[in-house]
């Protein structure tokens, strides 16, 4: 690794770059790791109050600042700044829950036959490396950051390149807050700072969320130490209209799901399946849907569109966009346009019918807004078509039956379904994917727990 490359994020609204910053080398990684080691023998995976005191602390600074960090991320992201304030307020939203966790006693006990007793014990798992993504950067850190916490881990950060400053501020005011600087550490660099981290013998867990690729090479790396990880990866979302649901509702949430983060979010929703009889309907409702959402400055407060983060995703997307007009049907989209003249990487929302399962444009991750329009014959068929991606993060099924919805929501391979609705995520309620889309879950009691050794203690009697 060389010493300290310069990492230059660039706006992707505007082109214009923004502060360059160093990338951390080998010895800045080796200091980094064996401070955040020894912090895990001090008294904050200990003091529960402590800990639910500073997750708190951190909320309230976050919320005071929200409207500043909802600008940066329109900055470093691209997003359109109502997404922002709602990442802010999901991050906030992460912190306040599992403040309440962290006073929570974890484990149980209990006699055994032979008149000894059984003490389960839950320990926090140690160090742990959270390498997170530019989509999502505050929510997506403090979603995973949060319930560690809560379990006692101390932290090592790896962001992305990209929004390596949002994530900075966010643990700067996490320090403001109370965490000790030796519990969390932030340590800059592209993916070999990454592995590195994971490679280290003094790191005991790895959280990642990003692609299957990336999530394929931490788990690589992780194999090395038997580090533990978690991972939240790549997602084809499908959502299932069947004979009987509302469609033109069930349509009008799959467009919006479909742009958002300008279709660059692992849970967006790229598929729609409708049956054949309704396939004319459905083409024109959600054609009119897209063409309704026009690319926008992210920045203007009714914007709904933003750009694609940089020139490499625009040539993958537009590689998809080709692959569609020669393979199947671009019904409409797929235009790269420069509202009020900014030169980012816009592009209108794409709407592809007539497409074979079989194609890359079902079966791969484009993360762009790209919304498939597939077709079935019988409710077993829909079934089948929407299992048939090697991918299993999400899904959505419509039905004004929810006895019915509910057995298609049992046979749907996801980690997530959402019954009559899209996009709906609690920090209550676990979330991860199955397949290719990752392994472990985060957020809720069992997002906790995964931050956690289970340890049975023997005591006779």
């Amino acid at each position: 690794m060389t010493a300290h490359e310069e990492l230059r994020p660039v706006d992707p609204t505007t082109l214009e770059e923004l502060e360059p910053l160093a990338e951390a080398d080998a010895a800045e990684i080796a200091d980094a790791v064996a401070m955040v080691a020894a912090a895990s023998a001090s008294t904050w995976p200990r003091d529960h109050r402590r800990r639910a005191e500073v997750l708190h602390a951190w909320a309230a600074l976050i919320d005071a600042e929200s409207d500043d960090l909802a600008r940066d991320l329109v900055h470093e992201t691209g997003k359109p700044v109502t997404e922002a304030h709602l990442e802010v307020a999901g991050g906030i939203d992460a912190l306040r829950f599992n403040a309440g966790l962290a006073r929570m006693p974890l484990g149980r006990a209990g006699s055994l036959h032979d008149g000894t007793e059984a003490h389960l014990v839950r320990q926090p798992v140690g160090p742990t490396v959270f390498i997170t993504p530019w989509n999502w950067p505050v929510l997506l850190l403090l979603r995973d950051l949060a319930p560690a916490f809560a379990a006692g881990v101390t932290a090592l950060i790896k962001p992305a390149p990209q929004t390596t400053h949002i994530t900075q501020r966010v643990i700067a005011l996490g320090h403001r807050a109370g965490v000790p600087p030796e519990v969390l550490v932030c340590v800059p660099g592209g993916p070999e700072v990454g592995s590195t981290l994971v490679r280290h013998p003094d790191t005991a867990a790895v959280a990642i969320t990003g692609s299957t690729a990336a999530g394929q090479a931490v788990l690589r790396d992780a194999a090395e130490t038997m580090t533990r990880p978690l991972l939240e990866l790549g997602g084809k979302a499908s959502m299932l209209v069947l004979p009987d649901g509302d469609l033109e509702t069930a349509l009008a949430a799959a467009a919006r799901a479909a742009i958002i983060t300008s279709g660059q979010m692992c849970m967006a929703c790229t598929r729609v399946l409708v049956s054949a009889d309704q396939h004319a309907a459905a083409e024109k409702l959600l054609a009119q849907a897209l063409q309704n959402t026009a690319p926008a400055d992210p920045r203007a407060p009714r914007a709904a569109l933003g750009p694609l983060i940089s020139a490499t995703a625009m040539e993958k997307v537009t590689g998809y966009l080709d692959m569609a007009r020669r393979d199947a049907r671009l019904v409409t989209g797929g235009e790269q346009v420069h509202p009020d003249g900014l030169p980012g990487y816009f592009l209108t929302p794409a709407l592809v019918t007539d497409v074979a399962v079989t194609s890359p444009l079902v079966q791969e991750d484009i993360f762009g807004p790209m919304l498939m329009l597939e077709t079935y014959n019988t409710d077993d068929d829909a079934l089948e078509l929407a299992n048939a991606t090697s991918f299993g993060l999400a899904a959505a099924v419509w039905s004004r039956d929810l006895g019915k919805a509910i057995g298609a929501a049992r046979q749907l391979k996801a980690g997530t379904v959402w019954v009559n609705g899209y996009n709906r995520s609690y920090s209550e309620m676990p979330s991860g994917g199955m397949g290719m889309s990752g392994l472990g879950r985060t957020r809720g009691l069992e997002g906790l727990e995964q931050f956690t050794e289970l340890k049975f203690i023997h005591l006779p009697l």
